[in-house]
């Protein structure tokens, strides 16, 4: 079999979300992405999601320059191309944090192509599936402290049993208050909490505010602090009693052998689009596994396509123990997949008995959606401003927070 061409189509899908309260995002309720295919001289067609973290038209070009190294390969040689687009892309000498999103989409797509050339769903081509269905938090994105008991409240009655929010924009006070809004709408004990702080924290204010919230039922905090301070990580899991989860600082399968030897963290994160793809993020979730430490897989602006590269990987690696993120899925209007959006029941997603990834395109909703991103998106000039620059401020929040105020 050979790769006979590539294609790489921004997309933007409607949210169900008030702009108004939406802290993460500005610009028009959708969520965008780009979407590869991946054909094949047998017929076979590969699909995976380009995120679009630098802005679609970046994400989606530096795929489309892929072509001319990918096609004649053989798709069963997907470590090996892996690894030589690292090298051509010069992304071993850089860092991967983000050009690797985009180039890791040609990975996962392979994948896709030899589950259906081999007819098993990717965690059985990988060697089986240690759960049939994956449990996910339920997400709030919201400010309003009205809002978020109203959505904790729907939250629980959908069945999720851990409730999840950004903190960090506000002042240390109003996190706190978050969480106790959480737990008014979520009253019962059983349901836990998880809050995520993306390095918005210094030390102190960390252990602080991460005490002040364990009594109302804290399942774990995601990065409190700077990620590539690693005694600082450390120093605030050996001060606290709640759960410290390293997400930023284990972004690659190297940051993750870095974090487990020193000890700073609990549980673990991570994305095969964050990663040197599936090979990197099944080797990370192997180190994991050999130090005993928990993972949670991370998600970031997912589609159905993102969504199931992740419950595919969450089945085959044992490690993956933690209820795992899901993201805005919840707040999506449509999928770009036939049948529609994945059904999320009782907070569970349930594994597919279709061969490789187990989902493909619906045609007519690429089309559509295709046409809002061009019109609603890059035309209307959100294509790099769509997410809240706050939110990418990260640990450097503390002083950029004042221009966008």
């Amino acid at each position: 079999m050979k790769i006979t061409g590539i294609r790489a189509t921004p997309v933007a899908v409607p949210l169900r979300l008030n702009t108004a309260d939406a802290y993460l995002r500005k610009g028009p309720a959708v969520l965008i992405e780009g979407v590869l295919e991946v054909f094949t001289d047998e017929g076979i067609t590969g699909i995976a999601e380009i995120p679009v973290v630098a802005g679609a038209t970046i994400a989606v070009e530096l795929v489309r320059s892929t072509e001319r190294l990918v096609v004649g390969r053989d798709p069963a040689d997907v470590n090996v191309i892996l690894k030589e687009l690292y090298s051509c892309y010069n992304l071993n000498h850089l860092h991967m944090h983000v050009a690797n999103w985009a180039i890791n989409s040609i990975e996962r797509a392979c994948w896709d192509i030899l589950g259906q050339k081999a007819g098993l769903p990717l965690y059985q081509l990988w060697g089986g599936g240690f759960r049939r269905e994956v449990e996910v938090f339920g997400f709030i994105e919201a400010e309003d402290l009205d809002e978020i008991r109203r959505v904790a409240s729907e939250r629980a009655g959908q069945g999720y049993k851990v409730i999840y929010t950004k903190v960090g924009f506000s002042a240390p006070e109003y996190d706190v208050a978050m969480v106790r809004a959480i737990r008014e709408g979520a009253p019962d004990p059983s349901i836990k909490i998880r809050v995520d702080a993306n390095q918005a924290w210094d030390v102190g204010e960390a252990i602080q505010i991460i005490n002040q919230m364990e009594p109302y039922g804290i399942d774990c905090v995601d990065q409190p602090v700077i990620m590539y301070n690693l005694d600082a990580l450390k120093t605030v899991k050996n001060a606290t009693r709640v759960p410290i989860a390293a997400h930023e600082s284990t972004w690659t399968m190297y940051d993750m052998l870095r974090v487990i030897k020193e000890n700073a963290a609990d549980i673990v994160h991570i994305d095969p689009r964050f990663d040197v793809g599936y090979y990197g993020a099944r080797i990370s979730a192997g180190i994991a596994e050999a130090a005993g430490i928990p993972v949670i897989c991370h998600a970031y602006y997912e589609l159905g396509i993102a969504l199931m590269e992740r419950m595919q990987l969450c089945a085959a690696c044992p490690a993956f123990t933690m209820v795992h993120q899901i993201g805005e899925y919840e707040y999506l209007k449509d999928d770009i997949i036939k049948g529609g959006k994945i059904q999320i029941k009782n907070g569970k997603v349930a594994l597919p008995d279709r061969p490789g990834l187990g989902v493909s395109l619906d045609y007519e909703k690429m089309a559509l959606y295709e046409e809002l991103y061009i019109k609603e998106v890059k035309e209307a000039g959100f294509e790099n401003s769509t997410e809240s620059p706050l939110y990418g401020a990260q640990f450097t929040r503390k002083y950029l927070k004042a221009l966008y105020e």
